[in-house]
Parts: C-alpha cells; structure tokens; sequence
C-alpha cells in the first residue's frame, strides 16, 4: 500500500526540472519514491508530517563507525568533563577486572595544556594494567606506565619514522604518543576482533540512523572492519548504505594494490567497498599536518605520510583501476600533494572514480579552483571551521596571521566551482548533520562566539546539499539516493524544523528515519 508524506515543508534537493523543489506531498510505494507532487494528495495511508519538514536521506562522505561504535562499547570519553576523566577510567577498570588491557577514547587534544595529556593521571586510577586512549581526533594516544613499559618505550627510544613521542625535559616518555608512535605501543595490545567491530559497527549504526543518515562512506577500512561489515551486510543486520575507502598501509609499499583491489571486488547488497584511503599526512593541532612553509611555533614542516612522488606514482594506477582514492589532507602541502597525483592521472578515470580531499583545512588560494579543474570533490568537515577552543588554543599560534585566512574556504571552492561534500569524521567531533551545518552557515561554535572567516560561509540550501547529493555523489550513490523524486529509494528523513526559516539549525532534530520505506529511527 503507498504512502505519502503530506502536512508540511517538503525539501527535495533535486535538480530535476520535472520535480518541484518543494512540493506539497511525496508517495513512496514500497522500497522506491512513486510519485512527488502539488495540490491535493493521493488517497491512501498518510503519513502527516504536521507542519515538521521532510528531506532525502542525508549521507556522510567520512566517518568512521567502527571506531566510534567500539569506543561506545568501550572505556568512553566522547562528551565526558575532563574533570570526570579519571573517575571514569577508573570505574571502567574496576568493572573490567578480566580486561588484560584498558582500551577506549575520545579526549580531544584541546582539553590539555598544549594538547599533552600526562601518563600519572593514568599511573593513579589504573597502576597493574596497560591503558591505551585514542584521542577524538584519531591522531595520538593517552598510555599510562604500563602500557609504555609494556611497549619497551624509554628515554632512550627514538622517535618513529612517522610519529613523536612526546617527552618531559628530561627525556621520558610523558604519556602522549603522536601520530605512528601510536603503534608502538598498539602492536602489544589485544586484536580487535571481527565480532567486536561488528558490535561497535551496529551501535554506530543506530546512533547514525537516529541522526538522519541513511548512507556513508567508511574513512578508515582495515581488513577486520571489512570482514565486519561482509557479515553484517550478509546476515541482513547492516541497514545503511556504506561505501568503503580501504587503509593504504604506509609502512608497505605499492604492491599492497593487488590486496586491495581484491577485497574491492567483494560487492555486497549494501555493502560496497570502492576505494582507497590514503592518509597525506597528520593534522594542525599537534604540528604533524604536512605545510609548504614552517609551522610558526616550531620552525617544522609537519609529518608527509605518503611522499608526493610515492603519490604521483600510485594514485593514476589506483584510478586505472577503478578505485576512489580518498585522501586525507590537511596541510596546503598535502592538499597539493593530492591535487598533483590526481593530475598525473587519466581524466577519463578522474571522471569515473570519483576522487575527494577530506578535511582541506589549510588551502592555498592557488590550489582553490584545482578542485573543480581536475574534478576534485572537496570533502568539508564544516563543524571544524569556527572558533573554537581547538582554533584559538592550538592551531592558530601555529599556523601564523598569512595562512589563518586559508581554512576551511567553503564558499571560495563553491564560487570556483568545485563540487562539495559533507562528513563528520565522526568519532572525532559529533555526528550530527544539523550541528555541522550551523556552522558551515554561521562559521560559529556558537552565539557567544566571533564568526571565524564568515565570507567563506554556506548558505542553508548549499550545507544540505553537501549533506545530500554532494556526499552521495562521492559514495557513487546519488541515482539511487541523495534527493527525493520519483524512481529514488525512499530513504527519506522527517526533521522538526523547516532548515530555511530556523533560527538556529543546531537545534533541529530528527524525528524519523526511512531506508527503502521503512522506519528504521523514530523519536
């Protein structure tokens, strides 16, 4: 039997001349979108919207379940008061006597005094066990002695290739690890196991659904979150729609490509791996984002993961292939990097896979409109881009007053022509959309803060899009998805509030969510 959506503000997000951008009533029958249209409505079921608001399904082009849904299970700091850090991880403890390790996360760097979080406050509330904690931003770790001794890391440990060892003045180890000093002490903790990523995936799932987002694309694919999501999507429990940008394991070398492209051609029903992840280099706030010119603070460049020539050499056979490559690039040096290997490639195969630079956080303005000349799509996590304690506490001492004007430039990429698509990079900041799209509308943390750049601010109606067609254009998902007309799945989402008249988009909130006409999330 049809139904339809009738009773309020409709946004369908379509350019589709044939299709009112806002019409008065959408029928869905069955799995599919039937009919969209004006006037009085179908008869049939009717499902009132009350003067709420219905949208497509929104997608998110980078984020990673497997690690929020395992820090959900896990030792949790997302959202605790730093104050409450050690009372948490010792309850934790206390009711994981069997736990041979204490794993979990979720601190932000912004919360310590130069992003430096100390291993005594570990030592105190865990003293006879290892305790690893990933930062929100995926960039560093918290360990406490144990899990440093454990590890064999001492004053006279060098630095990894790709990472830092934060130390006090006398040369110990503090408690922080940064970037690949991170493995150093991983390599000595338990596995994550496909039956515990599963767990984590469907806790993130929920979590998302109940956001709005119907679809995304996994940033961070290892070979046991594959594995996890080929179960999920088997057994009928993954209820999304997910893209997959496997890990380019820097520490191996261009022939791990055959690898790959197998586990690529292990196609789902909503599963589908379809690209590769590769990881340009680190981030501002801890000073290992790859810069053209020294950071301020230090007179270092940051850290290059992955060389411009390893790039150049790989990314046109990735795309040969066709793989998505999905950079991560933060640094204007990394970013060019990026840009560069996509130009040493084939246009034909530029157009077919589908290439995006996640996080462009420091853009050099002569690398702005590469993005649309070489088909690039920006992949914007917009929830980053105002002044927050993050902004003004670390990275804007060490970036310097001539490239503070280069972040995050939104509406110049827009204005270049460059195609846009939104994620969250969730678990490092919130998932949910309308939160991010407040402040690609405002460029503000909030009312009581200055906008940070407010000329490179989105309007309502180009932040939804990215959240829509644009992430759904990057998952290679945007003709069965990503805006409501006839013939699309009905993956659709029913909000409280009309985005385009809302004081304050922070504060709208999901109250449906349909994959394939079905309610999958209701409040």
């Amino acid at each position: 039997m049809p139904l339809t959506f009738t009773n309020g503000p409709i946004w369908t997000g379509t350019t589709d001349p044939t299709v009112s951008p806002s019409p008065d009533w959408v029928e869905i029958d069955g799995k599919r979108i039937s009919a969209v249209g004006e006037g009085p409505p179908p008869r049939g079921d009717v499902f009132d919207l009350g003067g709420r608001t219905l949208i497509p399904g929104l997608q998110d082009a980078h984020v990673h379940p497997p690690i929020g849904g395992l820090a959900m299970i896990r030792c949790e700091l997302h959202d605790v008061d730093p104050s409450d850090y050690a009372r948490v991880i010792g309850e934790y403890a206390e009711s994981h006597p069997d736990a041979s390790w204490i794993i979990g996360g979720g601190w932000p760097m912004n919360v310590f005094e130069g992003g430096i979080a100390r291993r005594e406050v570990l030592d105190l509330v865990v003293p006879d066990r290892p305790v690893l904690l990933h930062s929100s931003e995926g960039h560093a770790a918290w360990v406490n002695s144990v899990a440093l001794a454990a590890a064999g890391i001492d004053a006279a440990t060098p630095d990894p290739r790709y990472g830092r060892i934060e130390r006090d003045a006398d040369g110990r180890p503090n408690g922080t690890l940064q970037e690949g000093a991170v493995d150093l002490v991983e390599r000595f903790a338990p596995p994550d196991t496909v039956d515990e990523v599963m767990e984590g995936i469907a806790a993130a799932q929920q979590h998302l659904l109940s956001l709005g987002i119907t679809g995304w694309q996994d940033a961070w694919v290892r070979p046991v979150d594959h594995d996890a999501y080929v179960r999920l999507d088997g057994s009928r429990e993954l209820i999304a729609r997910v893209a997959g940008s496997l890990w380019w394991d820097r520490e191996r070398g261009p022939e791990q490509l055959d690898d790959l492209i197998d586990m690529i051609g292990e196609k789902g029903d909503r599963y589908q791996p379809l690209g590769i992840k590769l990881m340009v280099d680190g981030v501002i706030e801890n000073g290992t984002g790859a810069m053209c010119s020294p950071y301020a603070d230090s007179g270092e460049n940051g850290l290059t993961f992955l060389p411009r020539e390893l790039l150049i050499d790989i990314v046109p056979r990735i795309m040969a292939a066709g793989i998505q490559p999905h950079f991560h690039a933060i640094g204007d040096c990394a970013i060019r990097s990026a840009l560069d290997a996509v130009a040493a490639g084939n246009p034909e195969d530029v157009e077919r896979v589908r290439p995006h630079i996640a996080h462009i956080h420091v853009v050099d303005p002569l690398d702005v409109p590469r993005f649309a000349t070489l088909g690039v799509t920006a992949n914007a996590q917009t929830l980053w881009a105002c002044n927050d304690d993050t902004m003004t506490n670390l990275t804007v001492g060490r970036l310097g007053p001539e490239r503070i004007p280069w972040q995050y430039p939104f509406r110049s990429l827009v204005d270049a022509g460059a195609r846009l698509a939104a994620g969250s990079d969730w678990s490092v900041s919130s998932a949910n959309p309308f939160a991010q799209m407040a402040v690609a509308v405002t460029r503000r943390s909030d009312e009581g803060t200055e906008p940070f750049l407010p000329e490179q601010a989105l309007t309502v109606e180009e932040a939804l899009t990215a959240f829509t067609r644009g992430s759904a254009f990057v998952n290679h998902d945007e003709r069965r998805a990503g805006s409501i007309r006839p013939g699309k799945a009905a993956d659709l989402v029913v909000i409280s509030d009309d985005p385009f008249s809302a004081d304050d988009l922070s504060t709208i909130s999901v109250e449906a969510t349909f994959v394939a006409g079905s309610m999958v999330f209701e409040l």
